[in-house]
């Protein structure tokens, strides 16, 4: 056998390998974490401010893209106006909402 057809060889084995090993760290680790609801996530902003929107709108995506389980807890650091993006968001999309 030549050295390219082994080296060809060599590198579909390690696309196998990788492949074995990511289905195996799927089935164990970010399953349960998905089952089990056990991840938490903070975020500290300013409920006035038009980045915290955006912030709750990413963490919210990640939540029903990868993570159903996930805690989403929004803590405001700013005056907490009578506007506040923020509280209206999670008010509305079960986040909890410190002041």
């Amino acid at each position: 056998m030549s050295v390219f057809w082994e080296a060809v060889l060599a590198i579909f084995a390690a696309i196998g390998l990788y492949t074995f090993l990511h289905v195996v760290y799927e089935l164990c680790f970010a399953r349960l974490l998905r089952m089990h609801g056990s991840a938490e996530l903070t975020l500290y902003g300013d409920g006035n401010d038009a980045a915290s929107e955006q912030l709750i709108r990413i963490a919210l995506r990640m939540r029903k893209q990868y993570l159903p389980g996930l805690s989403i807890t929004f803590v405001e650091i700013g005056c907490g106006g009578e506007d506040n993006i923020a509280k209206h968001l999670a008010s509305k999309q079960d986040i909890m909402y410190l002041e």
